[in-house]
């Protein structure tokens, strides 16, 4: 999963300080550049956009055309192809890995929906507005109250639209790695996001619609550089370039920019290459410059999140992190417990960086690991990564020899933990009771972790409940559709966990249903 193409050299432009104010019409970008006096108009008028600007010029000839293209075969590239094709529309997909499914396919494939039917059977009590609330307080209340509450009311739809496409869920619900509640719905199925992945590739297969790959997104066509129709896209395919008209649509569905450290040092200089990430090789952001380069607007590009789930050796995505957070504690080198396991990711990943070596030993029971998929299981304790033990006293001696943790503050931290797992209060840090259970059930389990860049909160300003790209004046670009991570507004400064494939799939469906109903371009 190699990167096809250099990324272009960006500076950031905005209209946001002269609010209202549209760019003269029928100047194009290229002018803008090209054209002293016209360029000293705009900037007269407040209107600053970058010195580097790249249109793509409209081709006098489309190698393919299509209804509806899309960029990504994530959950939402994948829900909004379904969408798209079932509506009627014609549909191309292209991807620039080798691989289907970018992050979503190694995801753990938590979905978070309120759903009465399941949760009531475990005394779960839950509501859209306790999820509204949580999400847009989780986000620091920096989310689009709009896109919220569509993302909520919606979710539910989005997991029974996912049962019909053929994926099977757990009947029982938890609450993943930085929910805040439980309403995470886990794929029945062992490989969880990938799980996922198959089943709308089997869809997609089934409709016989096409993926191309590897297909790198290379630019965006667009009537004019800052104004009229989206009319396809620029993409670079088995070593040529090649023009994708689109007569109704383009959707990106390209995921964050976690694996740019350019891109992502940009907005938060602290993460810069020495701090890993859970990411695919791919996940690199360009969609969005492409995006900018015609007129779109960006949010939150400094929201990003670490997630204490990369593997203290590889330095990758590949620890037992998914394990969950009930029959679970994390512990330090130290052998001390130091932060309730059901907090915001944000929080605990702060609290990570500030331990002994910043790392976490996530030393969890046999319930936890029955969530997660035995063949990456086995691997991973195969190679050393992990490790498993048949008693407790085993696994303290085996972290004793590799990180030097004292047994006895080890033991004497998990006694002191079930013993408040069994008065159902946690004096110590708080955790919930409902994630507080003990750690009982043979074997055991150690992960030892750290945090690493998880997702980019920030991306495309899109239109609350249709998914339209918008433009620096707020306006909507036409033909032009945005889901998931490469959008912004959802989750405003802070993910919680299992929001994000719901988000996938709830705007990926809408952005192909409204892709559809655009009419048909020449």
């Amino acid at each position: 999963m190699e990167k096809t193409e250099k990324k272009k050299k960006h500076t950031d432009f905005s209209a946001h300080d002269n609010p209202g104010k549209e760019p003269p019409e029928g100047v194009s970008r290229r002018q803008f550049v090209a054209g002293a006096a016209v360029a000293a108009g705009l900037i007269g008028s407040g209107i600053i956009f970058p010195k580097e600007l790249r249109a793509v010029e409209i081709p006098k000839k489309w190698d393919k055309t299509t209804d509806v293209v899309i960029a990504g075969t994530g959950y939402s590239g994948l829900a909004a192809a379904i969408e798209a094709h079932d509506a009627g529309s014609q549909v191309i997909i292209i991807e620039k890995s080798r691989v289907i499914g970018g992050n979503s396919v190694i995801a753990s494939g938590a979905y978070n929906a309120v759903d009465p039917a399941r949760q009531s059977k475990q005394g779960i009590e839950d509501s859209l507005d306790l999820h509204y609330r949580q999400t847009i307080e989780g986000g620091d209340n920096k989310g689009d109250p709009e896109k919220v509450r569509f993302f909520v009311e919606n979710a539910l739809g989005g997991l029974q639209w996912l049962e019909r496409m053929g994926v099977e869920f757990e009947p029982k619900v938890y609450a993943v790695v930085g929910a805040l509640w439980p309403r995470s719905h886990d794929p029945a199925e062992k490989g969880r996001g990938g799980a996922i992945i198959k089943a709308l590739k089997a869809q997609v297969d089934k409709r016989k619609i096409p993926i191309m790959m590897p297909c790198t997104l290379t630019g965006i066509v667009r009537e004019k550089p800052l104004d009229g129709d989206v009319l396809g896209i620029e993409t670079e395919f088995k070593g040529k370039k090649l023009y994708i008209k689109a007569k109704k649509a383009v959707i990106l569905a390209t995921g964050g920019f976690a694996a740019d450290v350019s891109m992502r040092s940009k907005y938060v200089p602290q993460l810069d290459a020495n701090v890993p990430t859970t990411n695919v090789p791919t996940a690199t952001g360009e969609s969005i410059i492409y995006s900018e380069d015609i007129g779109a607007d960006v949010v939150g590009m400094d929201y990003i999140q670490l997630l204490v789930a990369c593997n203290f050796y590889t330095k990758q995505y590949g620890s037992l992190a998914n394990l969950g957070i009930d029959s679970a504690i994390f512990l330090n080198t130290e052998g001390a417990r130091f932060v309730a396991e059901d907090q915001r990711r944000d929080v605990l990943a702060e609290s990570v960086l500030k331990q002994p070596g910043k790392v976490l030993l996530w030393v969890a029971d046999d319930r936890c690991q029955k969530r997660f998929n035995p063949k990456i299981t086995e691997d991973i304790i195969a190679k050393g990564l992990a490790f498993r033990a048949d008693t407790l006293e085993d696994l303290a001696k085996v972290l004793k020899e590799k990180f030097n943790v004292p047994v006895d503050k080890f033991m004497q931290s998990v006694k002191i933990y079930n013993e408040s797992a069994a008065k159902g209060v946690d004096r110590d840090f708080g955790k919930k009771q409902e994630n507080l259970k003990p750690l009982q059930q043979p074997p055991f389990w150690a992960s030892p972790t750290q945090a690493g860049v998880h997702h980019t909160m920030g991306g495309l300003r899109t239109k609350g409940t249709t998914g339209e790209v918008l433009n620096r004046w707020g306006k909507v670009i036409p033909r032009f559709y945005a889901a998931g991570e490469v959008t912004g507004g959802v989750h405003g400064a802070n993910r919680l966990g299992g929001n994000a494939t719901a988000d996938c799939i709830v705007f990926g469906r809408i952005v192909g249903q409204n892709a559809a109903k655009e009419k048909a371009k020449g």
